[in-house]
């Protein structure tokens, strides 16, 4: 192979050298002219031919390791790039039907939810004939509406209203007549920008900004509740998922102020990291809390198909945050049930 391309560049080399007219000064007759074109041609035909031995022989050639990479990413990317658009007209399609839901945060119900460190104190305000259960049900419903779509044009935008409510329910403690021990309301207004932008081998899918309400509905000493300016931006790589949502607390009044140190406990932002296994199996890790007070908030979810669209689902959590009342205590939960919907692809993979 090095032989062929050695002996191209010399054509090259003699075909350059080779002058289309003689000197001015010197003129040429026409079968000299027409023997110089002949040569031209011959090694016109030369390389065109060497140029084909060179083509044949990449081609049979076995691709290396990062050409067969590069491939594999580029198809990647294309299938990312089609079901992004599948899901966002399926997203459409949904909204335009009085009778769908459309799925905004995930949907899960855990009937098997055990916490080894359950906050008495805030339990006694619900029941003080019976001590809160270890054992509870943990479940979760999120749902958004479209309002408006493609605010700016070419450029897209679409606004939404979305609700989440998540749930800690005794249902085992029939001592104390079953109650919720804690519910967890946070409805949102936010505009989602779609995007392919690509940095570092990363492509930015999706960017939100949202108007964010959580609060426990609670009151007294039990209530808590603030209210955040949120962008969430999701990139993806392969088969791997980044969320990064730093989060701005909007101030409220002393007085008003349900829990003034809240972001001593939940910092400002979640970063999710996500894998999706075996095509279909899914695990995520969510990362919440202040760093600098060392007070962390971790929670592990792993889910696979079951049977239609019901997922199997296993979560783990452990550290401050993971219910409003119990912002500033240390929680360690693990949680056993089932999902609906998966987390790729999406614009919205957090919590």
């Amino acid at each position: 192979m090095r032989s062929v391309r050695c002996y191209l560049l010399t054509a090259v080399v003699m075909a350059a050298s080779l002058p289309l007219t003689a000197p001015a000064a010197t003129p040429i007759s026409d079968a000299e002219r027409e023997a110089i074109e002949a040569r031209l041609a011959a090694l016109q035909a030369e390389m065109d031919a060497l140029h084909e031995t060179l083509a044949n022989a990449d081609a049979q050639r076995p691709a290396t390791s990062f050409e067969r990479e590069m491939r594999r990413e580029r198809a990647d990317d294309e299938e990312l790039a089609e079901s992004v658009n599948q899901r966002r007209q399926l997203e459409r399609a949904s909204a335009q039907n009085p009778f769908a839901i459309t799925t905004h945060r995930r949907n899960y119900w855990f009937p098997v939810s055990y916490n080894t460190n359950p906050n008495q104190a805030a339990f006694v305000d619900i029941s003080d004939s019976a001590a809160p259960d270890r054992g509870e049900m943990k479940f979760q419903f999120s749902a958004k509406f479209n309002l408006m779509e493609d605010l700016f044009g070419a450029y897209g935008g679409d606004l939404h209203f979305a609700y989440t409510q998540r749930s800690w329910w005794q249902a085992y403690n029939t001592d104390a007549s079953s109650p919720f021990r804690e519910t967890n309301y946070e409805p949102e207004v936010f505009l989602d920008l779609e995007n392919q932008a690509s940095l570092l081998g990363w492509t930015n899918i999706n960017n939100r900004l949202a108007l964010n309400h959580q609060s426990n509905g609670r009151s007294a000493e039990l209530s808590r509740s603030w209210n955040r300016l949120i962008l969430e931006s999701t990139f993806i790589k392969d088969n791997w998922a980044l969320v990064l949502a730093p989060h701005w607390r909007i101030p409220e009044s002393s007085d008003e102020d349900d829990n003034p140190d809240i972001h001593k406990f939940l910092g400002y932002g979640d970063i999710t990291l996500a894998r999706r296994l075996n095509e279909d199996n899914e695990l995520s890790l969510l990362l919440r809390g202040n760093p600098s007070d060392t007070r962390l908030g971790t929670q592990v979810d792993y889910s696979w198909p079951m049977f239609g669209s019901i997922r199997a689902h296993v979560q783990y959590y452990y550290g401050y945050g993971e219910s409003l009342i119990d912002y500033d205590r240390r929680s360690h939960r693990l949680s056993l049930g089932f999902s609906l919907n998966p987390l790729f692809p999406t614009g919205s993979l957090a919590r």
